[in-house]
Protein backbone atom coordinates (compact mmCIF):
# COMPACT_ATOMS: atom_id res chain seq x y z
CA UNK A 1 0.00 0.00 0.00
CA UNK A 2 2.68 2.51 1.03
CA UNK A 3 4.96 1.44 -1.81
CA UNK A 4 2.12 2.02 -4.28
CA UNK A 5 1.53 5.45 -2.75
CA UNK A 6 5.20 6.30 -3.30
CA UNK A 7 4.97 5.36 -6.98
CA UNK A 8 1.76 7.34 -7.47
CA UNK A 9 3.24 10.34 -5.67
CA UNK A 10 6.26 10.27 -7.98
CA UNK A 11 4.03 10.18 -11.08
CA UNK A 12 1.78 12.92 -9.69
CA UNK A 13 4.68 15.23 -8.85
CA UNK A 14 6.11 14.52 -12.31
CA UNK A 15 3.13 16.30 -13.84
CA UNK A 16 4.40 19.59 -12.32
CA UNK A 17 0.84 20.65 -11.61
CA UNK A 18 2.03 23.09 -8.96
CA UNK A 19 3.38 25.19 -11.84
CA UNK A 20 -0.06 25.42 -13.44
CA UNK A 21 -1.83 28.71 -12.78
CA UNK A 22 -4.38 28.40 -9.98
CA UNK A 23 -3.83 24.65 -9.46
CA UNK A 24 -3.16 25.17 -5.75
CA UNK A 25 -6.33 27.25 -5.48
CA UNK A 26 -8.29 24.55 -7.32
CA UNK A 27 -6.93 21.93 -4.89
CA UNK A 28 -7.81 24.01 -1.85
CA UNK A 29 -11.36 24.65 -3.10
CA UNK A 30 -11.83 20.92 -3.69
CA UNK A 31 -10.52 20.13 -0.19
CA UNK A 32 -12.90 22.71 1.29
CA UNK A 33 -15.84 21.17 -0.57
CA UNK A 34 -15.12 17.66 0.68
CA UNK A 35 -14.36 18.75 4.25
CA UNK A 36 -17.53 20.81 4.61
CA UNK A 37 -19.63 18.18 2.82
CA UNK A 38 -18.51 15.63 5.43
CA UNK A 39 -20.08 17.96 8.01
CA UNK A 40 -23.40 18.09 6.13
CA UNK A 41 -22.95 21.19 3.96
CA UNK A 42 -25.49 21.24 1.11
CA UNK A 43 -23.30 23.02 -1.46
CA UNK A 44 -22.07 21.02 -4.46
CA UNK A 45 -18.47 21.23 -5.62
CA UNK A 46 -19.58 23.60 -8.40
CA UNK A 47 -21.50 25.73 -5.87
CA UNK A 48 -18.37 25.88 -3.72
CA UNK A 49 -16.15 26.90 -6.62
CA UNK A 50 -18.52 29.64 -7.83
CA UNK A 51 -18.94 30.98 -4.30
CA UNK A 52 -15.22 31.17 -3.59
CA UNK A 53 -14.17 32.44 -7.01
CA UNK A 54 -17.05 34.77 -7.85
CA UNK A 55 -18.87 35.39 -4.58
CA UNK A 56 -22.12 34.04 -6.05
CA UNK A 57 -24.40 32.08 -3.71
CA UNK A 58 -26.37 28.97 -4.66
CA UNK A 59 -30.12 29.51 -4.97
CA UNK A 60 -32.25 27.96 -2.25
CA UNK A 61 -29.37 26.78 -0.09
CA UNK A 62 -28.85 27.88 3.56
CA UNK A 63 -26.81 30.96 4.34
CA UNK A 64 -25.00 29.06 7.08
CA UNK A 65 -23.66 26.59 4.50
CA UNK A 66 -22.20 29.42 2.44
CA UNK A 67 -20.65 30.95 5.53
CA UNK A 68 -19.20 27.59 6.55
CA UNK A 69 -17.49 27.24 3.16
CA UNK A 70 -16.10 30.79 3.12
CA UNK A 71 -14.80 30.49 6.68
CA UNK A 72 -13.16 27.16 5.91
CA UNK A 73 -11.43 28.57 2.84
CA UNK A 74 -10.14 31.61 4.75
CA UNK A 75 -8.82 29.29 7.46
CA UNK A 76 -7.03 27.32 4.72
CA UNK A 77 -5.35 30.51 3.49
CA UNK A 78 -4.33 31.25 7.08
CA UNK A 79 -2.64 27.88 7.67
CA UNK A 80 -0.92 28.12 4.29
CA UNK A 81 0.75 31.36 5.34
CA UNK A 82 1.68 29.83 8.70
CA UNK A 83 3.26 26.87 6.89
CA UNK A 84 5.27 29.16 4.63
CA UNK A 85 6.58 30.91 7.75
CA UNK A 86 7.45 27.51 9.28
CA UNK A 87 5.45 28.38 12.40
CA UNK A 88 5.42 25.96 15.30
CA UNK A 89 2.13 24.46 16.33
CA UNK A 90 0.76 25.95 19.54
CA UNK A 91 -2.51 26.12 21.43
CA UNK A 92 -2.95 29.71 20.27
CA UNK A 93 -2.37 28.61 16.66
CA UNK A 94 -4.98 25.85 17.04
CA UNK A 95 -7.46 28.25 18.62
CA UNK A 96 -6.93 30.83 15.90
CA UNK A 97 -7.53 28.20 13.22
CA UNK A 98 -10.69 26.95 14.97
CA UNK A 99 -11.93 30.53 15.36
CA UNK A 100 -11.60 31.11 11.62
CA UNK A 101 -13.40 27.83 10.87
CA UNK A 102 -16.33 28.82 13.12
CA UNK A 103 -16.20 32.61 12.64
CA UNK A 104 -19.69 33.09 11.19
CA UNK A 105 -21.40 29.87 12.28
CA UNK A 106 -20.23 29.55 15.89
CA UNK A 107 -21.33 31.32 19.03
CA UNK A 108 -21.56 31.29 22.78
CA UNK A 109 -22.22 28.03 24.62
CA UNK A 110 -23.23 27.99 28.28
CA UNK A 111 -22.40 24.85 30.24
CA UNK A 112 -21.90 23.61 33.78
CA UNK A 113 -18.17 24.23 33.35
CA UNK A 114 -18.66 27.80 32.19
CA UNK A 115 -19.35 29.81 29.04
CA UNK A 116 -17.19 29.57 25.92
CA UNK A 117 -17.45 30.94 22.38
CA UNK A 118 -16.85 28.59 19.43
CA UNK A 119 -16.56 31.57 17.06
CA UNK A 120 -13.49 32.70 19.03
CA UNK A 121 -11.81 29.31 19.15
CA UNK A 122 -12.30 28.89 22.89
CA UNK A 123 -11.43 25.48 24.30
CA UNK A 124 -14.57 23.67 25.39
CA UNK A 125 -15.77 23.75 28.98
CA UNK A 126 -18.31 20.99 28.55
CA UNK A 127 -18.39 17.22 28.28
CA UNK A 128 -18.88 15.99 24.70
CA UNK A 129 -20.66 12.79 23.73
CA UNK A 130 -20.99 11.62 20.11
CA UNK A 131 -22.74 8.41 19.07
CA UNK A 132 -21.39 5.87 21.59
CA UNK A 133 -18.27 7.78 22.54
CA UNK A 134 -17.33 10.20 25.30
CA UNK A 135 -14.40 12.49 24.58
CA UNK A 136 -11.91 13.39 27.34
CA UNK A 137 -13.14 15.52 30.24
CA UNK A 138 -12.75 19.20 29.36
CA UNK A 139 -10.32 19.65 32.28
CA UNK A 140 -7.90 17.30 30.48
CA UNK A 141 -8.03 19.15 27.14
CA UNK A 142 -5.26 21.64 27.90
CA UNK A 143 -2.66 19.11 29.15
CA UNK A 144 -3.51 16.66 26.36
CA UNK A 145 -3.05 19.38 23.74
CA UNK A 146 0.29 20.37 25.25
CA UNK A 147 1.51 16.77 25.11
CA UNK A 148 0.38 16.43 21.48
CA UNK A 149 2.01 19.71 20.45
CA UNK A 150 5.34 18.94 22.14
CA UNK A 151 5.58 15.55 20.41
CA UNK A 152 4.44 16.89 17.03
CA UNK A 153 6.71 19.95 17.06
CA UNK A 154 9.65 17.72 17.94
CA UNK A 155 9.05 15.60 14.84
CA UNK A 156 7.72 18.26 12.45
CA UNK A 157 11.02 19.68 11.07
CA UNK A 158 12.73 16.29 10.91
CA UNK A 159 10.33 13.95 9.09
CA UNK A 160 10.54 13.20 5.38
CA UNK A 161 9.10 10.85 2.79
CA UNK A 162 6.10 8.81 3.88
CA UNK A 163 6.74 9.81 7.51
CA UNK A 164 5.31 13.27 6.71
CA UNK A 165 1.97 11.72 5.80
CA UNK A 166 2.09 9.47 8.86
CA UNK A 167 2.75 12.44 11.14
CA UNK A 168 -0.15 14.33 9.53
CA UNK A 169 -2.45 11.34 10.06
CA UNK A 170 -1.31 10.92 13.67
CA UNK A 171 -1.89 14.59 14.45
CA UNK A 172 -5.38 14.46 12.92
CA UNK A 173 -6.29 11.31 14.84
CA UNK A 174 -5.11 12.64 18.20
CA UNK A 175 -6.56 16.13 17.79
CA UNK A 176 -10.01 14.91 16.81
CA UNK A 177 -10.02 12.50 19.77
CA UNK A 178 -9.05 15.23 22.21
CA UNK A 179 -11.95 17.16 20.66
CA UNK A 180 -10.78 20.47 22.13
CA UNK A 181 -13.51 22.71 20.73
CA UNK A 182 -17.25 22.94 21.12
CA UNK A 183 -17.73 22.64 17.34
CA UNK A 184 -15.65 22.46 14.17
CA UNK A 185 -13.23 19.80 15.44
CA UNK A 186 -13.35 17.70 12.26
CA UNK A 187 -12.76 20.63 9.92
CA UNK A 188 -9.98 21.98 12.14
CA UNK A 189 -8.29 18.56 12.37
CA UNK A 190 -8.40 18.12 8.58
CA UNK A 191 -6.96 21.61 8.07
CA UNK A 192 -4.11 21.06 10.52
CA UNK A 193 -3.35 17.67 8.98
CA UNK A 194 -2.81 19.61 5.77
CA UNK A 195 -0.74 22.18 7.64
CA UNK A 196 1.86 19.46 8.10
CA UNK A 197 1.68 18.68 4.38
CA UNK A 198 2.06 22.35 3.46
CA UNK A 199 4.95 22.75 5.91
CA UNK A 200 6.83 20.10 3.93
CA UNK A 201 5.61 21.21 0.48
CA UNK A 202 3.73 17.93 0.11
CA UNK A 203 0.45 17.50 -1.81
CA UNK A 204 -2.70 18.22 0.17
CA UNK A 205 -4.68 15.35 1.68
CA UNK A 206 -8.27 15.05 0.57
CA UNK A 207 -10.70 12.94 2.59
CA UNK A 208 -13.43 12.18 0.08
CA UNK A 209 -16.96 12.83 1.23
CA UNK A 210 -18.15 9.54 -0.30
CA UNK A 211 -15.72 7.76 2.05
CA UNK A 212 -17.14 9.40 5.18
CA UNK A 213 -18.31 6.09 6.70
CA UNK A 214 -14.88 4.49 6.19
CA UNK A 215 -13.25 7.61 7.66
CA UNK A 216 -15.29 7.40 10.85
CA UNK A 217 -14.78 3.65 11.03
CA UNK A 218 -10.99 4.08 10.72
CA UNK A 219 -10.98 6.62 13.54
CA UNK A 220 -13.07 4.32 15.76
CA UNK A 221 -11.09 1.15 15.03
CA UNK A 222 -7.79 2.96 15.62
CA UNK A 223 -8.99 3.87 19.10
CA UNK A 224 -10.54 0.48 19.87
CA UNK A 225 -7.42 -1.45 18.86
CA UNK A 226 -4.96 1.27 19.93
CA UNK A 227 -3.27 0.91 16.55
CA UNK A 228 -2.26 4.07 14.68
CA UNK A 229 -1.48 2.06 11.54
CA UNK A 230 -5.23 1.73 10.90
CA UNK A 231 -5.81 5.45 10.48
CA UNK A 232 -2.45 5.91 8.76
CA UNK A 233 -3.44 3.28 6.20
CA UNK A 234 -6.80 4.98 5.65
CA UNK A 235 -5.05 8.30 4.92
CA UNK A 236 -2.61 6.47 2.66
CA UNK A 237 -5.57 5.04 0.70
CA UNK A 238 -7.20 8.46 0.41
CA UNK A 239 -3.98 10.00 -0.86
CA UNK A 240 -3.50 7.19 -3.37
CA UNK A 241 -7.06 7.72 -4.56
CA UNK A 242 -6.43 11.44 -4.98
CA UNK A 243 -3.22 10.88 -6.97
CA UNK A 244 -4.89 8.23 -9.17
CA UNK A 245 -7.85 10.48 -10.00
CA UNK A 246 -5.59 13.44 -10.80
CA UNK A 247 -3.37 11.28 -13.03
CA UNK A 248 -6.41 9.88 -14.82
CA UNK A 249 -7.80 13.38 -15.34
CA UNK A 250 -4.48 14.63 -16.67
CA UNK A 251 -4.04 11.71 -19.06
CA UNK A 252 -7.49 12.25 -20.58
CA UNK A 253 -6.35 15.57 -21.98
CA UNK A 254 -4.04 13.70 -24.40
CA UNK A 255 -7.00 12.05 -26.06
CA UNK A 256 -7.77 15.35 -27.71
CA UNK A 257 -11.05 17.04 -28.47
CA UNK A 258 -13.28 16.40 -31.44
CA UNK A 259 -16.02 18.73 -32.59
CA UNK A 260 -19.51 17.26 -32.47
CA UNK A 261 -22.21 18.24 -34.98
Amino acid sequence: MWKELGLLRKKYLGLNLTEVIDYEKFSMISMVYHSTKIEGCSLTESDTKILLENGITANGKPLTDHLMVKDHYNAFLFIREKARAKSKLSIDFLKETAAMVMLHTGGMINSMGGSFDTSKGDLRLAQVYVDKKYFPDYKKVDPLLNQLLIKTNDKLPNVNGSDVLKLAADFHYNLINIHPFGDGNGRTARLLMNYIQLYHYEPLIKIFTEDRASYIDALNRTEELEDLSIFRDFICQQQSKYFSLELEKYNKKDKGFALLF
